[in-house]
């Protein structure tokens, strides 16, 4: 069951980035992007801490995973985890922005902004996995 849900997540999360990158529409793409990191980080720490999270803001749950590790002594792999929230955080918080503004607001997105959360986001799966694939916690 554990590994059919973070299976779930990882694969949704992969397809609201396949569909990001295929769609004109650059507001439906930001929000996409949002989502996929979303569900990424909440199949990595279910996947190597046992819970669900709650919540939809990227930093604040790149910042759990981080506590998370940290109270399983990997201290050095959180500490990456918060140097990438910190070195992307105008790209982060655009995205977090673009989960209501993207949808409800006068925020419009363009192909750069797009471009930008899409190498971001690949960035960031990129570095969850090589975390889950760094811990093993039992």
């Amino acid at each position: 069951m554990t590994g059919t849900y973070v299976n779930k997540l990882k694969r949704r999360a992969l397809n609201m980035l396949r569909t990001a990158e295929n769609t004109n529409d650059y507001d439906l793409a930001m929000f996409l992007i949002d989502q996929a990191i979303q569900l990424y980080v909440k199949a990595i720490y279910f996947e190597l801490l046992g819970s669900r999270i709650r919540g939809h803001g990227i930093r604040e749950l790149i910042g759990m995973l981080a506590k998370g590790l940290e109270s399983q002594g990997f201290n050095e792999l959180a500490h990456e985890l918060r140097s990438f929230v910190v070195n992307n955080r105008d790209v982060l918080v655009m995205l977090e922005e673009a989960y209501t503004e993207g949808r409800y607001g006068e925020i419009s997105y363009d192909i750069n902004d797009v471009s930008n959360a899409l190498a971001i986001a690949k960035e960031l799966i990129k570095l969850l996995d090589r975390i889950a694939s760094s811990v093993k916690l039992g």
